[in-house]
């Protein structure tokens, strides 16, 4: 480290130190502290060492004037690796994800520009995240990466969503994220996210730069210094090292001699007015084409060509090289190593330059640089920031340009799109289908989607009510729809009564209508909230109006799901069937108008059909979700997805989806999908037997769902099953029945109830509480709807526990009459969970034959699916059936379908990073798994499970 590197010794052993245990996985470096304090300098540093180290070494610097082009810093640090490489990472990463990658980084872009993106919003963001962390786990290969982005304050949304998903989703592999930030101006979606990386520990570094001492400052002046200078020095500079430079590159003659006209960046506010007044000393001592110069450098970008300075400062270009030349002497300007441009030294004295600049002239510059841009074939969204700062009110190609870029980036950024957007609305404020473009009404519903997108859910709450009060009157064709989309806004913002009322105003305003398609919305909204009575009260208007109707048959199937809470069904005249294969008969347009209550209806169908028809029909409406836009019905249908998956044994495929629910709900920042991700997570990780993250996760859910007042009691239900199965038995039984309203258990959808029936039915009876044993078994007979197979193995199986007491063999006879109902409906873990009670039962009646028939019955069903929860409650009985059997192939046997997949990656010789990156789990989760092979096999070390799955 060198002598400038004077007062940050502690923090450079930090730095190298994550440099140092990037073979261990992930790490994250944070370098924060007020403008000029080293964070920069500190980067080079870091990124001199890497290399020095053979690590491959990317850097990056997000800039102000750019803050809205998307990916900016990213590009920067990318593009050029990519280039050189491109040919082996399209060989390495999927053809998708070279698609996706291709839209952001040009070394990947097999052709010409594409169009506009799909307007798949934040399920596209979310796999271009995925994309870009495969993109960088594969150029860590072998020896490592180490990706340096500076000043991330100012980067873009979409940069921020990225460094959020790399903090929760590390990459697999040896990958450093070094950010530098200032943190009074980081948004506060990258403080948050940074936040929650903090609490990593160990992988998670954070360094926070602090002033230089009065000692260190006089160490850096070198040994020939008068004390008095350096004292005095450090008084004007506050110990801030940028500071320090500037005076004294300047001395302190120009004390008080500069002032700018425009403080754009806050920490030009913030600057000591004699460093303000060296900064701009500094820009002044230059000749007066060289200043312009400059000011054309700060107007075109951080990094610019002399061709594109020529063109904003109006000057020929061997003009243009003779300033450079001056610059660079001045160190005003350097050059970008290996290539032709040049950008500031530092940040603040670009702004320094740019505010200095007049008003006016930079209007012109900005124009200029549109200009020229368009002349070589830049496309719209490379445009878009000059047009923005240019344009005049009325004028129409402007507008034009900023729709085009915001249509092109609006996937992938829609914060930018937003942005470009409502500023072309502002430069048109009358028709602006007279210009060439969508009507107004359009234009401003696409720009209240890109604020959803984006997570600004207030804002485009707001924008739609421009739309529903001034631009769409009833009657209107398209108001239907508005009104549907502002109601879903209001809902996600939490707002569950005023998304009731907006729909309730709307049968108000039209009560000559056929309202069926309002009725099942609000009826969706009442599930959601776990207010079955109102749901199913809302399904039975939509019968009693079009009695004869599909709407009304979707009413008749989603019924059900409300457990006929308003009333009995009609038996005879309430067959759910039909409506149910009501999806294979619609055209996708239509499916996409009510995606909401098309996914309750595929979750309907599972108690008719089971899952493997639900899911096909589930998974066609979320490509319908993907290809219309309607990201915030993604995380419901991915939820759904994975609670189907589970059904069928798949918990693997299902975390996978319900990963991608979180992901996109966050993306979304809206707290009810959240939460139903989160508590279908705290599902899954119970039935994979990581219990203690499972309870972690259902309070998160809790949380999650207290804030958006939806899927409250599923919530509770979910964390309370984990803590059951946690070891925390009475106080798991407890909970359940207070999330579940009571002893009738009345607020949890009838699945729920009826699993909560047989797990209470069975603690009680372990318990010795007989009379409540009964009750749940009694409770779930009531609840049960005997037309379904599912319904009635689980009526039976929670009456086995009570009629264990008196007549066990009455009760092992139920038990397998069970598990033939839940498996035929391929309920697994349920029949599984089944054939274990009747072995159990058998084996108590010293029945040993039959005990064993049904643990094999068991073990059947165990290898159809991945749980580790049943898993291992089969080993644990067929120990004690038995005691003398070994595995045919050395502990392989017991290995469950994901184990044996981990397995198999072991013996290939990944590691546990590389499996995690490899099949999109956590490295915790991997490691679980792990632990678990170790022990089924018998070993301690990877050497040793290495070899013995190798014969």
């Amino acid at each position: 480290m060198e002598q400038t590197m004077i007062g940050r010794d502690a923090e450079w052993r930090t730095a190298t130190e994550a440099l140092r245990c990037a073979g261990d996985g992930a790490q994250v470096i944070e370098v924060v502290g007020e403008p000029g304090i080293g964070k920069t300098r500190l980067l080079a540093e870091l990124a001199a060492h890497a290399r020095e180290r053979k690590l491959v070494t990317l850097t990056g610097r997000a800039t102000e004037f750019e803050s809205e082009i998307p990916f900016a810093v990213l590009t920067e640090a990318l593009d050029d690796h990519v280039r050189r490489h491109g040919e082996s990472l399209r060989a390495r990463l999927a053809e998708d994800d070279v698609r996706r990658l291709g839209e952001i980084l040009d070394g990947l872009r097999s052709g010409p520009a594409l169009g506009p993106a799909s307007p798949g919003g934040a399920a596209e963001r979310y796999r271009t995240l995925r994309a870009l962390r495969r993109l960088l786990e594969i150029s860590a290969e072998p020896e490592g990466l180490v990706l340096i982005l500076d000043d991330v304050h100012w980067c873009d949304p979409a940069t921020t969503d990225l460094v959020d998903y790399l903090v929760r989703r590390p990459p697999a592999g040896p990958v450093v994220l070094a950010l530098a930030y200032r943190p009074a101006q980081a948004p506060a979606r990258l403080a948050a996210a940074l936040a929650t990386g903090h609490a990593a520990g160990r992988v998670h570094r954070r360094l926070a730069l602090k002033p230089l001492r009065e000692a260190d400052v006089t160490r850096l002046l070198g040994p020939g210094a008068d004390p008095r200078d350096a004292a005095y020095l450090f008084r004007l500079s506050g110990g801030n090292p940028l500071y320090l430079d500037a005076l004294r590159r300047c001395g302190t003659t120009a004390v008080g001699a500069a002032r700018t006209r425009d403080d754009l960046d806050p920490a030009l506010a913030a600057l000591p007015p004699e460093v303000r007044a060296a900064l701009g000393a500094e820009w002044e001592s230059v000749g007066p084409d060289s200043r312009l110069l400059a000011s054309a450098a700060a107007v075109a970008g951080d990094e610019c060509e002399p061709v594109l300075l020529s063109e904003v400062a109006e000057l020929p270009p061997p003009a243009v090289l003779r300033c450079l030349d001056e610059l660079v002497g001045r160190d005003l300007v350097h050059v970008v190593p290996g290539t032709g441009r040049f950008r500031f030294r530092h940040p603040l004295v670009r702004h320094v330059v740019y505010a200095s600049a007049a008003a006016g002239w930079r209007l012109g510059a900005h124009a200029r640089a549109a200009a020229y841009l368009e002349r070589v074939g830049a496309p719209p969204q490379a445009r878009a920031h000059h047009v923005a700062r240019s344009a005049a009110s009325g004028d129409t190609g402007a507008a034009i340009t900023l729709i085009s870029a915001a249509r092109a980036v609006g996937a992938q950024a829609p914060a930018t799109a937003a942005e470009w957007t409502q500023t072309a609305l502002r430069l048109l404020p009358g028709d602006t289908a007279r210009a060439g473009l969508p009507d107004r009404a359009e234009l401003v519903t696409y720009l209240a989607e890109r604020q959803a997108a984006s997570g600004c859910l207030a804002e485009a709450r707001q924008t739609m009510g421009v739309v529903l009060d001034e631009l769409l009157p009833t009657g209107h064709p398209a108001r239907p729809g508005a009104v549907a989309f502002t109601g879903i806004l209001i809902r996600l913002i939490g707002r569950h009564e005023e998304a009731q009322a907006l729909l309730t105003a709307e049968l108000e305003r039209r009560p000559d209508a056929d309202n069926s398609d309002v009725l099942l919305q609000i009826a969706t909204y009442a599930l959601m909230r776990g207010q079955l009575r109102e749901a199913d009260e809302r399904l039975r208007q939509v019968i009693a109006l079009v009695p004869e109707s599909a709407a009304a048959a979707i009413a008749r199937a989603m019924r059900p799901m409300a457990g006929y809470a308003a009333g009995p069904a009609d038996r005879a005249g309430e067959q759910p069937g039909p409506a149910t294969a009501l999806l294979d008969t619609l055209e996708d347009h239509d499916i996409g108008r009510q995606l909401d209550v098309f996914a309750w209806l595929c979750w309907t169908g599972l108690e008719i059909e089971g899952p493997r028809d639900s899911l096909r029909r589930l998974l066609r409406c979320r490509r319908i979700a993907v290809r219309v836009g309607h990201s915030f019905v993604l995380p419901y249908l991915l939820a759904m997805q994975a609670l189907m998956q589970a059904r069928l044994g798949r918990i693997g495929d299902a975390m996978r989806a319900a990963e991608e629910a979180i992901g996109i709900a966050r993306l979304l920042a809206a707290a009810e999908p959240l939460a139903l991700a989160l508590l279908t997570q705290c599902w899954l990780l119970r039935c994979a037997g990581d219990y203690a993250a499972a309870v972690a996760t259902g309070e998160q859910a809790v949380a999650a769902a207290a804030e958006s007042r939806g899927w409250l009691a599923t919530a509770r239900a979910m964390l309370a099953f984990s803590r059951i199965s946690a070891g925390e038995t009475r106080r798991g039984a407890a909970d359940l029945v207070a999330a579940g309203g009571g002893p009738e258990l009345s607020a949890l959808y009838p699945h729920n109830r009826l699993i909560a029936c047989s797990v209470l039915s069975e603690i009680a009876t372990q318990l010795g509480e007989p009379e409540s044993a009964e009750h749940w078994a009694d409770l779930a007979d009531r609840v049960a709807d005997p037309r379904h197979r599912m319904s009635r193995g689980l009526a039976l199986l929670a009456s086995v526990f009570p009629a264990a007491a008196t007549d066990p063999g009455r009760a092992a006879k139920v038990a397998e009459e069970s598990g033939e109902l839940l498996a035929g409906a391929e309920l697994l873990l349920a029949a599984g969970r089944a054939w274990l009670t009747a072995a159990g039962l058998r084996l108590r009646l010293g029945d040993e034959p039959a005990a064993l028939d049904d643990l094999a019955r068991a073990e059947e069903i165990a290898g159809r699916t991945d749980a580790e929860d049943l898993h291992a409650a089969v080993r644990r009985l067929a120990r004690r059936l038995r005691p003398d059997a070994r595995p045919a192939v050395s502990g392989a046997a017991d290995l469950t379908p994901r184990e044996a997949e981990i397995a198999a990656l072991i013996a290939g010789g990944l590691s546990n990073a590389e499996i995690a990156g490899r099949l999109y789990l956590s490295i915790r989760t991997v490691e679980t798994h792990v632990s678990r092979i170790y022990t089924k096999l018998g070993v301690t070390t990877r050497a040793a499970a290495v070899s013995l799955l190798a014969r």
